[in-house]
Parts: structure tokens; sequence; C-alpha cells
């Protein structure tokens, strides 16, 4: 007899495609899912595979995506609104709520006033997903009765916690810091500095992941749960790149067959 499984996702960009093959190693094990919590990109994943979309249907859905066409600039207050992605998700949503669906969803996102925790268990389902993808920064916060949430990876970037059960599949996204800053640039037969931006761009982008590192394992630890971690190394895939998905979710599909064997 199979165990029953709850579980964690979240983001990264792009790298939250490879949530789509975690679902189809799921689907192909006849692994029983009773609760998903999530956060961020694998809010979106995790929300189609709960009103019954297969992993194959996710990937034609996600591959279809014109990302240009959901960019809309603000620079008044945040770099993008994201207005566009909100119609774009009831398109995909409709008006389902999140108590009338068949599997248990928790989305995970903060509350910008108070900076604490707000999970998602009922309500309309594209609000929720809206709330926890608004990435600080970048996208503005989503109003939901007055309250202000943002992207809870701020906090919690893998929300283990707000699930119920002891056996728990817990799907991270973060990169490996296991590589020297890249100083230069090969041109021809030359090298060549790189630019100040690029390079510090490196050090924030390795200074946020550090963070998340510590968050993730503070999470693990702190849940007292039997987890079955799935983080696989994408060499040189990064969050940026969303025409790679099925380079993203082959590695992941790879990684979790590994995991339970």
């Amino acid at each position: 007899m199979k165990k029953t499984y709850w579980l964690a996702l979240w983001w990264w960009a792009a790298r939250g495609f490879a949530h789509i093959w975690v679902i189809k190693y799921i689907e192909e094990q006849k692994i029983k899912i009773d609760e998903i919590s999530w956060t961020s990109m694998g809010a979106i994943i995790a929300s189609l595979y709960a009103i019954g979309k297969s992993s194959e249907e996710i990937r034609n859905i996600a591959k279809n995506i014109n990302y240009l066409k959901l960019i809309d600039l603000d620079f008044k207050e945040w770099l993008l609104k994201w207005n566009k992605v909100l119609k774009y998700l009831e398109t995909l949503f409709l008006d389902i709520k999140i108590e009338d669906l068949p599997i248990s969803l928790k989305i995970v996102a903060t509350n910008v006033e108070n900076w604490n925790k707000k999970v998602f268990k009922k309500g309309k389902l594209v609000n929720a997903i809206r709330a926890s993808i608004s990435l600080p920064w970048v996208f503005k916060p989503h109003i939901i009765w007055k309250h202000s949430y943002m992207d809870w990876w701020i906090v919690n970037n893998l929300p283990i916690e707000v699930l119920d059960s002891k056996n728990v599949i817990a799907v991270s996204a973060l990169k490996k810091v296991n590589k020297d800053l890249q100083r230069t640039k090969k041109f021809l037969w030359m090298n060549f500095n790189v630019w100040f931006i690029n390079l510090n761009f490196q050090i924030l982008q390795r200074s946020i992941i550090l963070m998340m590192k510590q968050n993730e394992d503070r999470s693990i630890i702190d849940s007292k749960k039997n987890i079955i971690l799935v983080e696989p190394d994408y060499g040189d895939l990064d969050f940026f790149h969303f025409k790679k998905i099925d380079d993203f979710i082959k590695v992941w599909y790879k990684k979790i067959k590994k995991c339970n064997s």
C-alpha cells in the first residue's frame, strides 16, 4: 500500500516549471496527494494540478504563454503592475474557490503591513495566487480586503510547516552556489572583465540564495516531519530561462526518480 503524501512547492521564476515533472512522477507512481502548500510560481503549477490538469496539460499551458504580452510597466510605485497577469490567471481559474477543490490547498503570502504570514485556505483562487507571486521590489502587491500581500519567500520559501501530515515531498528550486564568481568573459581569443553590474548581480543573487537556503534548512528541522527533499542541480539553467522549460523539467524528473529509488 502506497503512502499518502503532502506536497510543498516553491518558485524561483522559470525553475517553477520543474514542478510539472514532479507532478508527472506522482501521476506515474499513483502517489496520493491530499494537501499541497506552496508559494510563488509553485502556486500556479499546484493550482492547475488541483483543478484536474495533467502534467502534460500543464506543460502545454506553460509553453504557450507569451510572457512579453503579460508585461505592464509601472514606474510610479513598482516596476510591474501585473494586472495583465491577474487577467490571464482568471482565464485559467475563472471563479474557482480554494475550499471547493478536491485537494486541500494552502497558498502562502506575506502581509506587507505587519510582515506576518498569511495562509489562504478559502476564497477566490486567483486572488490567493496573485498575492503569492508578487515578487518584492518588482511586482505590485495584491490588495485583498484592504491588506497588501507579497510573495512569502521573504520569510520562508519552502512552506512545510503549514502542512498537517508527517509525510511530505518538499520540492526546492534553489540554484547551487558551487562555482567561483565569473569575473571575465571570453570573446574570440581574448578575456574581458565582466561589467560591474554583472558582477554585482552575481553577488546579490548568491546572497539571496544563501538566505533562502537557511530558510529551507530551518523549515525542515523545525517541522519534525518525514521529508523527501528534492533539490536537483540545474547547472547553467537560471530563473530567467523561460524558453528552456523542457530542460528544467527533465532535470527534475530524473532527480525525483532517484530520490524515490
